[in-house]
């Protein structure tokens, strides 16, 4: 609307903020009309909010297989090899005889203190059963408001989501809920090409109707960037969708389903977790 007539402008805001909304899609429905009168940034940041109680935890979750973790039984060696590697600033630690344990979360600022030790002293032991903060745990079902408001109380970052069972199955951290809202954080440790959130969907260099997709992407995702019409009741990731497909298979590298009329190929893989997938879509 042109600022050159402020009061039909304001005559247009009062309208606008006459009807108090009764539901949450009614104020949805008010916060997208609302792009006359507010910044697009501004408005795709309220329908972040907005849609925060409608994402479950495990939707935004690292899982398990991507977590990068650190072992109880770890030596500085190994911790700081990982830690110049993977670049984060907190990591889970896992009991080494049991790995659905966590012992607690180590943040890299705590390693400090013992770097320093170790200048003058080489024989300063490495305790980290000192070192990890308490963890926090939410169930992968739980609303991500509810893990917002619990990351709050508990002065966390980071909390280890939990299954129904009570096994570890991923991470979830104050990044990923903010990124529901204002979208991609890229930071200056991050590669653009490489990013599961930022291109987990690109067109394949050499073939038609074909594309690479990141075994970690959101069904709901894909189904929204490619027009597909997979089914996420049971599982959440297109990784989980061929999972499900494949059933109980000894090699995946290779392997392909047909699930509508596309066809999905496992393209790359790390132990029994798949990585990368290449869609391709059989023209009638």
């Amino acid at each position: 609307m042109s600022d050159d007539n402020p009061s039909g402008w304001r005559r247009g805001l009062k309208r606008w903020l006459s009807t108090a909304p009764e539901t949450r899609d009614d104020l949805l429905n008010l916060v997208q009309n609302s792009r006359q009168f507010l910044d697009s940034d501004m408005v795709d940041m309220l329908e972040g909010v907005l849609d925060l109680p409608a994402t479950q935890v495990r939707e935004i979750m690292t899982p398990r297989p991507q977590v990068k973790a650190i072992g109880s039984d770890d030596d500085l060696a190994d911790i700081l090899a990982l830690v110049l590697d993977s670049e984060h600033s907190r990591y889970p630690v896992f009991d080494t005889h049991d790995d659905n344990t966590v012992l607690g979360i180590l943040l890299v600022k705590d390693l400090i203190g013992i770097l320093q030790q170790k200048l003058t002293d080489t024989d300063v032991p490495l305790s980290l059963d000192k070192l990890v903060r308490k963890p926090l745990y939410i169930a992968e079902t739980a609303r991500a408001d509810t893990l917002l408001r619990s990351l709050q109380k508990a002065q966390v970052h980071m909390a280890i989501v939990v299954d129904e069972f009570g096994s570890v199955v991923g991470v979830v951290t104050m990044e990923d809920l903010l990124e529901e809202i204002v979208g991609d954080i890229v930071d200056e440790h991050d590669d653009i090409e490489e990013d599961s959130t930022i291109n987990n969907i690109v067109p394949h260099p050499n073939q038609e109707h074909t594309w690479l997709v990141q075994a970690s992407t959101l069904i709901s995702d894909c189904n929204d960037e490619l027009g597909t019409a997979f089914d996420d009741t049971d599982v959440d990731t297109m990784g989980g969708l061929v999972m499900q497909a494949l059933g109980a298979v000894s090699y995946l590298q290779g392997e392909k389903v047909t699930i509508d009329d596309w066809q999905i190929t496992v393209v790359d893989v790390e132990g029994r977790f798949i990585r990368l997938l290449e869609l391709t879509h059989h023209q009638d």
